[in-house]
């Protein structure tokens, strides 16, 4: 990714970067979306019905100091801490797809495009730049 950005730059190109977080990513974790993403991969049944198991029935409950809340069933999120949590995430991702470069660490995406000099007008950028520097504004 990085790579690929200063090999741009380099080149005296533009490279524009849309970070995105999915907030609360593993909270959010439909288990009927994530069983039909298993299948679609064609998976074998019985990984299918492991994984199942997995996410099935699964109980927690808060414990402060000597204070017990009541067990609740989880119905759709993943188990923090889990090996499986990065590897479900990516899963679910797993069809994001763009026309531009596409980045994907855990619940992290990237998107980035290398531009031509041509498309980025640069004389735009320079008039920008010196109307700011004129009335002495920093642009961040």
């Amino acid at each position: 990714m990085c790579h690929i950005w200063h090999e741009a730059l380099d080149q005296r190109q533009s490279v524009r970067i849309l970070f995105i977080d999915y907030a609360k990513a593993f909270d959010h974790v439909d288990y009927g979306v994530m069983i039909r993403k298993l299948k679609d991969f064609r998976l074998h049944d019985i990984l299918i019905r492991w994984f199942c198991s997995f996410l099935k029935d699964r109980q927690q409950r808060v414990v402060i100091g000597e204070h017990v809340s009541d067990w609740i069933t989880l119905t759709g999120a993943m188990p923090q801490g889990s090996w499986l949590g990065p590897l479900t995430f990516l899963v679910l991702i797993n069809d994001l797809t763009a026309a531009c470069h596409v980045h994907k660490f855990v619940d992290d995406t990237t998107l980035s495009e290398v531009l031509r000099v041509d498309l980025c007008s640069q004389a735009e950028c320079r008039r920008i730049s010196t109307t700011s520097s004129v009335s002495q504004l920093l642009a961040s």
